[in-house]
């Protein structure tokens, strides 16, 4: 399985907290009755689920999120998350990078790596974290909140242009709770939550346009370039006098800039506004193919 980026790291959490407890590596091996080589390979992201458990044990410690399901078992809430998100287990594990029966063991048996587990929250967007076992836990920046603005809904015939080069993207990052015009995308997040997590594979956004529109395009520059989503696909107001425009977009991204105004699904008249698609972390065949289904845009970059 290759390294899925997260954004957030349980084996970086699991230092801080033995850290903050005054607890050296040996020390908290031996209160969880495991070996000290075992402490650091989980502190360094590798090692057992079951050696993961006991670790957090010893520390008083729960796996939190901010999308992350109560429950009695992390295996139990992991499923419970999945089937929110309308994942099957053999799509699940094809997003991961894993065989359906490594997902269906995790979800039955709570059994696997920890690398494998931080990738499945990051797929599912678990906003994780880990926390007292008490309940104490203060307000952690893993679970900040995004703006929310004026949406326009993507208009069906450009997304159709966009299936013949993608197929189907793996996060929509920013879906409306309920919409007609529905990106074809193994994950869906809500906008409430997309800013705040972490992105994978290849994404597509059409974020509000409100204030909050200079936050979502920083993020969509930064997912790439930090290489936790591999390609994001950005409709966007076409304003390149904006700053975050010069910012995240020039020289960063290529831009298609579509001819006219775009009706936008839900809305009668024509957009007030030019719009553009702007592509962070493109192949050069995925370039060759939105140039063929796009060929009355103006391509720069």
């Amino acid at each position: 399985m290759g390294k899925l980026s997260a954004g957030f790291d349980l084996g970086a959490d699991l230092r801080t907290h033995r850290r903050a407890a005054s607890l050296t590596q040996l020390e908290l091996a031996l209160r969880a009755s495991l070996a000290e080589r075992t402490v650091r390979a989980l502190e360094q992201g590798s090692g057992t689920l079951d050696s993961w458990e006991a670790a957090l044990k010893a520390l008083g410690l729960v796996l939190s999120g901010r999308n992350f399901p109560g429950g009695e078992t992390t295996r139990k809430r992991l499923a419970t998350l999945r089937r929110r998100r309308g994942l099957s287990q053999e799509a699940l594990a094809r997003s991961v990078g894993v065989t359906k029966p490594t997902i269906g063991i995790l979800e039955r048996e709570g059994r696997g790596r920890l690398s494998m587990l931080q990738a499945v929250l990051t797929v599912l967007g678990a906003g994780a974290y880990l926390s007292p076992s008490d309940g104490t836990a203060a307000f952690f920046t893993h679970a900040g909140n995004a703006p929310v603005g004026q949406r326009w809904e993507t208009p069906t015939e450009l997304l159709d242009a966009l299936y013949r080069v993608f197929t189907r993207f793996d996060l929509d990052p920013c879906a409306l709770q309920k919409s007609r015009t529905r990106v074809k995308a193994r994950v869906h997040f809500t906008e409430d939550g997309g800013l705040a997590l972490p992105w994978h594979g290849t994404v597509f956004v059409n974020p509000p346009y409100g204030r909050g529109l200079a936050a979502w395009v920083a993020k969509a520059r930064r997912e790439v370039e930090e290489r936790r989503a591999r390609t994001v696909v950005a409709l966007l107001p076409a304003r390149p006098d904006a700053a975050y425009w010069h910012d995240h977009v020039a020289a960063r991204a290529v831009v298609y800039f579509l001819r006219g105004r775009l009706r936008f699904s839900g809305s009668e008249p024509s957009a007030p506004f030019p719009s553009a698609l702007a592509v962070w972390g493109a192949t050069s065949d995925e370039l060759i193919g939105l140039d063929k289904a796009l060929p009355e845009a103006w391509r720069a970059g």
